[in-house]
């Protein structure tokens, strides 16, 4: 018989080919025992129709997927069959097909003998080892705004810290909040809420002091995290708390969200995580916010703050018309008046303020380019947004907690504005920026920089990766449900090289020295009495140079030396500040001459010296009229 071989090998190649597909799609049975169907029944679950596994027996894995709410899954019962009668166990414990029960918020291992055994792998918001709560209001009725709240019951399930579960609580209230967040998303996209429970009921969550009302803030990205992160590390007091959560509403997935807390006077006036402890009658906490859109409220007389008073609540009316709100305003106001006075700095007005927390509370900001602060105003040229700040009774001003990170550590465009990691405006405001004219607080600010740069500003490279890991598979789910949300790959390739260009920029500005004022011009000598001939009333000036380490070959000198206008009433002296963290300021006083000819007179003050391994040199403008 002759042979074609020709035919022959085609037809071993189309045979080779179809074995490798059946094994590549799993048709492939391996050798041994195999589970031959597996299935949760709809009554079990509580869907409309049972879920059947997609087995792979090359692989042996079990596969379900979905988004729709699963009812117990934490304790539901599987009815499986096998190819032979045989006991299988989950870790260690004889499994009943249709009775015995196992918790598939995480991979189930089904062992049929020593060498074969089944993963069960639900792919599921619920099984990304992340928290999930469940909210069904009355009647299914939907969240429509911010000012109608909806009888829900509500409860929580974390796979990892069952202690942190909270079964179901009925009668409770839940509504829309935000303002951009809310009004730029369509009715049935992604929103954010707030969760308040009945009749003063205060309830914990994740093992944190209970308070009545909580967030869900619809932004669930590394971005809030890792402000919150910051701010935890500089001990910055009143920091929220952070835990991403998937949102299931009336049996319908909403997406990834982090729950924190919503930021109000602690009501058991002891403080925790972002609620300031503050006496409730006569503390205060307010918000600073261009939007201006809630009472009580105010603005100050200097730089046109906009106040909104979050604590106390008295009774009376909810306006500036009621008395008892008149101490805050007096408070914030004082404190605006001697930062726009010209005996700034040194008029007491840091006895006002936690010098602290506005130096923490800055840096967290400074990092992660909050918009809130740096971002241009249409009227005023300035806008704030989102700030808060705090008093108790008795106390000083303190700054926090830090909140509205959505739009940080991005280059982004907003109102055409791109915000790159080495973009360096101290904050635009002019109340912000005052504090950076004070050499005291710059050099206060330099040090904690310095103090916490390595340790815990350098290391949030790995808090990145972590949580990025912890993470990842629920934003899977997240863009699944919302497509148009960010690629969880791509975000944290983007925010860890953001972050790090950005400390890099930072630490290499902190640690240069700085000089302030950087000039004098007419209105900071002040103008002499032209009748009387002479420079005599014009006020003496200090300038300041500012660094952290100890500052060597210091020099100063007027350009025009024995023919300036000006001459040197203290010469440059340094002292190291009185944290003694490493704040270093040199001090220079210079004064117009007593006798000058009419006109105006113009110097250069030259200030030199080295920092740590950097020569500097500064050249100070001088001005006054005759």
């Amino acid at each position: 018989m002759k042979i074609n071989h020709t035919r022959l090998n085609s037809f071993l190649a189309a045979a080779f080919i179809f074995i490798i597909a059946l094994v590549n799609s799993g048709c492939h049975i391996p050798e041994g025992q195999h589970i031959t169907s597996f299935v949760f029944k709809k009554e079990d679950t509580g869907l409309s129709s049972n879920m059947t596994g997609k087995i792979d027996h090359r692989k042996r894995t079990i596969t379900f997927t979905t988004q729709n709410w699963i009812n117990n899954i934490e304790k539901l019962p599987a009815v499986f069959t096998l190819d032979e009668n045989s006991p299988v166990f989950v870790n260690g414990i004889e499994q009943k097909s249709g009775i015995t029960q196992n918790d598939f918020r995480k991979d189930v291992v089904y062992r049929l003998n020593e060498n074969v055994a089944y993963t069960v792998i639900i792919v599921s918001p619920q099984a990304t080892g992340l928290p999930f709560i469940k909210i069904d209001t009355v009647n299914s009725a939907p969240i429509h705004d911010r000012e109608t709240w909806v009888t829900m019951t509500f409860s929580l399930s974390d796979p990892n810290n069952p202690m942190f579960d909270i079964p179901s609580i009925s009668n409770q209230q839940i509504r829309g909040r935000g303002n951009s967040s809310w009004d730029l998303v369509p009715l049935e996209g992604k929103k954010p809420y707030r969760i308040r429970f009945r009749d003063n009921q205060q309830q914990s969550f994740f093992g944190l002091p209970a308070a009545r009302n909580w967030v869900l803030l619809r932004y669930p990205e590394i971005n809030t995290p890792f402000g919150f992160e910051l701010g935890k590390r500089l001990d910055l007091e009143y920091t929220c708390s952070y835990n991403h959560v998937h949102l299931f509403i009336n049996g319908n997935y909403r997406g990834l969200y982090l729950f924190t807390e919503h930021r109000q006077a602690d009501p058991a006036e002891q403080g925790a995580p972002g609620r300031p402890k503050v006496d409730l009658n006569d503390g205060w906490f307010v918000e600073i916010d261009r939007l201006y859109d809630e009472e009580p409220k105010f603005r100050t007389t200097n730089y046109n703050l906009p106040v909104i008073i979050k604590s106390p609540e008295p009774s009376g009316p909810l306006n500036m018309t009621n008395p008892a709100y008149e101490f805050i305003r007096t408070d914030l106001n004082q404190l605006a008046d001697l930062m726009a006075s010209d005996s700034f700095p040194e008029n007491g007005y840091r006895n006002l303020i936690d010098l602290d927390t506005f130096v923490k509370y800055f840096i967290v900001q400074t990092v992660v380019m909050n918009i809130d602060l740096f971002r241009p105003g249409a009227e005023t040229g300035h806008e704030i947004g989102s700030t808060f700040f705090y008093k108790d009774k008795g106390g000083i001003i303190g700054a926090g907690p830090i909140w509205d990170l959505n739009w940080t550590l991005s280059p982004w465009a907003f109102q055409g504005r791109a915000f790159e990691p080495n973009s360096f405006p101290y904050q635009i405001h002019p109340w912000f920026s005052r504090f950076h004219e004070d050499p005291v607080f710059l050099a206060r600010y330099k040090e904690i920089w310095n103090k916490n740069f390595q340790s815990n500003i350098l290391t949030m490279s790995g808090f990145i990766d972590d949580m990025g890991a912890k993470i990842r598979s629920g934003m899977v789910e997240n863009k699944k449900r919302w497509s148009d949300e960010i690629d969880i790959e791509w975000h944290i390739r983007h925010i860890k090289d953001y972050s790090s260009k950005r400390a890099a920029f930072l630490n290499t500005e902190y640690n240069k020295v700085h000089v302030l004022p950087a000039s004098k011009g007419l209105d900071g000598f002040g103008a002499s009495n032209k009748n009387f001939g002479s420079a005599s009333t014009a006020s003496a000036q200090t300038f300041t140079l500012v660094a952290f380490g100890e500052m060597t070959d210091l020099s100063a000198a007027l350009q025009r030396g024995n023919n300036s206008a000006f001459e040197i009433i203290t010469p440059l002296t340094q002292v190291q500040t009185a944290n003694e963290e490493g704040g270093y300021l040199a001090t220079i006083t210079i004064k117009p001459k007593t006798s000058l000819a009419s006109g105006t007179h113009t110097d250069t003050l030259v200030l030199k010296g080295s920092n740590q391994g950097r020569a500097f040199t500064f050249n100070v403008s001088l001005t006054c009229t005759q």
